[in-house]
């Protein structure tokens, strides 16, 4: 049966699997990034379980915004492995989150995907976010 729960810095390994699946990265800078991200204010991140074994991760900001004289919420990450998509999972993750976002009076929640990305903008709009703005990218 799956279950979520916070991430802590011992499930950096697990995380990095994940993640490894859609960004490789040297497990040694993912450390290190992971460590202080989560020495930050403002970062939450979950972890979804199948049978004891990771099997999706979220992660998310929370920032003053000036425009908006409030806290605003970002998902920076939404990964669920390739054998565990279509449980549910997904959805878990981003209810979590977006309950950790109510408590702390976050009064928006943004998260992007690529433009060709179906499934994850079905689970987005499924949960109620709409397509608002466009994000620009500049590569450094």
């Amino acid at each position: 049966m799956p279950s979520i729960r916070r991430a802590v810095e011992n499930d950096v390994d697990d995380i990095h699997r994940l993640l490894e699946q859609r960004s490789p990265a040297p497990f040694e800078r993912r450390q290190a990034i992971w460590r202080d991200s989560l020495a930050q204010d403002g970062y939450a991140a979950w972890i979804a379980e199948v049978d004891g074994q990771a099997a999706g991760f979220i992660d998310l900001y929370l920032f003053p915004d000036v425009s908006h004289s409030r806290t605003i919420g970002l998902v920076n990450n939404l990964f669920v492995g390739e054998r565990f998509r279509r449980r549910g999972l997904g959805e878990g993750l981003l209810k979590d989150a977006a309950s950790y976002c109510r408590q702390h009076d976050v009064v928006e929640l943004h998260v992007w995907t690529d433009a060709d990305n179906t499934p994850a903008l079905r689970l987005y709009e499924g949960a109620g976010f709409a397509r608002r703005a466009v994000l620009l990218e500049l590569q450094m």
